[in-house]
């Protein structure tokens, strides 16, 4: 493992302090290195002509730090009352913004590529601090969009220090400017804060570069090599993409800079554009290198067994970030102890586990899903790597306590809550936040399969946890099916993350959790009842009903009238990991083999899909049926917060957009989506059912189908941006108002313009595509798992 970052985890405890963030190997650090070809003041010393305003909270002063003219805002953290808008609960509110916005008389900007100025925090006792930017535009294309997507972004700061901040917007529709907006939004009081946000800003301008970031499309910038910074496994294909006519590369190792191979780029030519692909697959030797293509000298990339190692530590450093109802140094103090969940008379905290994203909110399927996540990968290090290993269970069981602990004992359990403010800790006051509360069918069975598989991995790492786990997944696995068979699939609330499953999702779960049980308990009847849903799973399942070139792909139910589909949640692995689990646990099944087949069916469908992303790895999204923009019933689940009447027509022409693959199919590389956009759990999930058949038939196209969704995380993309914080080079700042930056933190993922099927990649830092996510660090784990 590099050295570096050895001695660096050993200085937090072993990640019980933040790890550095190296913001030296960030995107953002070449920013002012950027040739400026011109630039204008909107408000310094030089122009004080558009006077700032302020929103409905603060005071606005102008003054001078050492010559230089500033304009400042200070607001109350808190008020004693919600916004105007707000729901009379505050339920998922803050205390609104500090607001100072310029207006402008509809300016044409886009000779101009990026925003920049400086602000100096100084809020007393803040461990992170945060800024938001807007602009609005009147011209052509309206902005903000109908999500407030676009024209937007997200500054993580330093307190009391001058903070150069730039905004590369070369994507946002500017030729009408009318106003932009610098605010803070109003998130309450950490334990240590003061009462007040005073925020400086100075030196406001536009500014245009010679060459800014690639934000748009399948082919990278010309003369870039965008590879897996952060890596290569010593297994398997290692490839990089370029843009140019240079055919002939060298491959260097680092320190001596000597050649270790020479060879010729592959040129390929698709309706993606065209690309140089270098294949540096006979390297396997254990190093640090870097790839000469003309004047292009590409990012240096390791190759060796360190990649998911040196990774899982950066993951588990998020991961304690994220820790809530505890203080974390460098992040915030003990929070949240006032979020509680009633029932029947009886009231519980739901403090714990981690918080969901960018925001503070808590969802307990979530957390049980990261417990699994983890604890699949410590038992990959039982043997090899100690530290690790017992650093891994430690966080696992932090979670494993939240879903423990949230369970009334009937059924019903506290399921999640939406929070986007710190709460002073008090309960019975205006702060507070209410919990969701359940009896589910779906989320109790996830949760006995998880406590199932908890109590086998815990076993010897602590007995006691491991025994109760077990318990618990057997009273939840009853629990849930008496739920199941009484009521069958229930819609779930909106804001429940497994809002979306179908049917066909419930079988799966229900196939997982008994195999589990059966391999815990060795009682018969958990065997016998995986058998029977997992012939009713199958039944979902396409076996050429589509009349397609490839089969294997599922249904939301057995009426084959609706493709499962996912957009932001992902939960596609689930298919395989109840078959895989149900042939592991009963190898002597006589139905073993007509498992085997529907496996091979969806191995056979992920490699057909596969191609269609060449010269990258990324596995699209799947396929689309061309008459589903009709299905009303349907699409609120699949697109919160939407309207399907406003939407219709765009759904339709996404479906427009994707490969024609019949009169009736086509096959899209991102999904159909409106305002929650971001494509990473989507494949690292169907790169985890990818590594799963792979495993399981030992099968090399398949392993490295799941390798190809790790390297297009670290680099090897349109892009060439590292999508995990610290890992590699080239990582982009994230949206992360409550955790701030944060090393192993992940984005929700690279999202499309509009209705194209396009990557688009904004520099803007928003949500959703932008925002860190605790489930998209938990993908990684379980896929990555697999190549430990």
């Amino acid at each position: 493992m590099n050295q570096d970052l050895e001695r660096e985890i050993e200085d937090s405890l072993y990640i019980h302090r933040m790890l550095p963030l190296h913001r030296e190997k960030s995107l953002e650090a070449a920013f002012p290195k950027k040739k400026i070809v011109k630039s204008r003041q909107l408000w310094g010393n030089l122009n004080q002509r558009s006077a700032p305003e302020i929103g409905a909270a603060g005071n606005l002063s102008i003054g001078s730090d050492e010559g230089e003219a500033f304009v400042e805002i200070t607001a109350p953290v808190c008020r004693d009352s919600w916004p105007e808008g707000a729901p009379s609960d505050g339920d998922y509110s803050n205390y609104g913004s500090a607001l100072i916005s310029f207006t402008f008389e509809g300016e044409n900007w886009e000779a101009y590529h990026r925003l920049h100025f400086q602000v100096k925090p100084q809020v007393t006792g803040a461990e992170v601090v945060h800024l938001n930017v807007s602009l609005e535009n009147d011209g052509v294309v309206k902005v903000p969009d109908a999500y407030a997507r676009e024209g937007f972004s997200t500054m993580n700061l330093e307190n009391y220090q001058w903070n150069d901040c730039y905004w590369e917007f070369s994507g946002v529709a500017r030729d009408c400017v009318v106003k932009l907006n610098l605010y803070v939004y109003l998130n309450g009081k950490d334990v240590a804060m003061g009462d007040t946000l005073p925020y400086r800003y100075k030196d406001i301008c536009v500014e245009q570069v010679e060459l800014p970031e690639k934000e748009h499309g399948w082919e990278c910038q010309e003369g870039q090599i965008v590879l897996s910074s952060a890596g290569y496994l010593k297994e398997g294909s290692k490839t990089a993409v370029g843009n140019g006519k240079q055919t002939h590369f060298t491959v260097h190792e680092l320190e001596s800079e000597q050649v270790v191979l020479e060879g010729s780029t592959e040129p390929v030519s698709n309706e993606r554009g065209s690309f140089q692909v270098f294949d540096f697959s006979a390297i396997t030797k254990k190093g640090t290198y870097y790839i000469c293509w003309g004047e292009t000298k590409s990012q240096p990339f390791t190759i060796g067994a360190d990649l998911v190692e040196e990774n899982t530590w950066r993951v588990l450093n998020f991961l304690y970030g994220e820790r809530c109802g505890m203080p974390v140094t460098g992040k915030h103090g003990t929070c949240h102890q006032d979020i509680t969940a009633s029932h029947n008379g009886k009231i519980m905290s739901f403090s714990g586990g981690w918080h969901d994203a960018g925001d503070v909110s808590q969802q307990s399927a979530q957390t049980g899903e990261i417990v699994q996540e983890l604890l699949e990968m410590a038992e990959k290090y039982r043997d090899k790597k100690p530290r690790l290993y017992l650093r891994i269970i430690e966080e696992a069981s932090w979670g494993l306590d939240f879903i423990l602990r949230t369970r009334f004992g009937d059924g019903y359990r506290a399921t999640s809550a939406g929070a986007t403010r710190f709460t002073n800790g008090l309960i019975g006051d205006m702060d507070d936040v209410k919990a969701r509360v359940y009896n589910h069918a779906y989320e109790n069975f996830l949760f006995a399969g998880i406590e199932a598989y908890a109590s086998r991995i815990l076993a010897e790492a602590d007995r006691p946890l491991s025994e109760g786990s077990l318990l618990a997944a057997q009273e939840d696995y009853q629990f849930a099916m008496r739920r199941f068979r009484e009521y069958g699939m229930e819609p779930e609330q909106m804001f429940e993350h497994t809002y979306n499953s179908g049917l066909s999702q419930y079988y799966a779960v229900i196939v997982w959790s008994a195999s589990l049980l059966y391999q815990s308990t060795g009682k018969m009847e958990y065997a016998r009842e995986a058998e029977s849903w997992c012939e009713k799973l199958l039944l979902c399942q396409d076996t050429g009903d589509a009349r397609l070139p490839f089969e294997g792909f599922f249904y939301r139910d057995e009426t084959k009238s609706r493709l499962v589909h996912f957009n932001h949640q992902s939960r596609e692995h689930q298919f395989i990991q109840a078959l895989v689990s149900i042939c592991q646990t009963q190898p002597d099944s006589p139905k073993r083999q007509h498992f085997e087949d529907a496996m091979r069916r969806y191995a056979g469908y992920l490699k057909a899909i596969s191609q269609n992303t060449k010269p990258y790895g990324m596995i699209p999204a799947g396929i689309y049926a061309m008459d589903e923009y009709l299905d009303k019933e349907t699409f609120p689940y699949l697109h919160v917060l939407c309207s399907y009447e406003d939407e219709k027509e765009n759904y339709l022409e996404q479906l427009c957009q994707g490969r024609k693959l019949s009169e009736k199919y086509v096959l899209r590389n991102f999904p159909v989506w409106f305002s929650f956009r971001g494509n990473n759990l989507l494949l690292l999930s169907q790169g985890k059912a990818a590594s799963m058949l792979g495993r399981y038939f030992e099968d090399e196209t398949l392993l490295q189908i799941g390798r190809e969704q790790l390297y297009w995380i670290f680099g090897k993309n349109p892009f060439g941006q590292s999508m995990m914080y610290g890992a590699g080079s080239r990582y982009p700042s994230q949206y992360a108002i409550f955790p701030g930056e944060c090393v192993g933190e992940m984005p929700v993922g690279i999202e499309t313009k509009d209705n194209e099927d396009l990557p688009y990649w904004p520099q803007g830092n928003n949500a959703t595509y932008k925002e860190v996510w605790v489930s998209a660090a938990g993908r990684w784990l379980l896929l990555a798992a697999d190549y430990a």
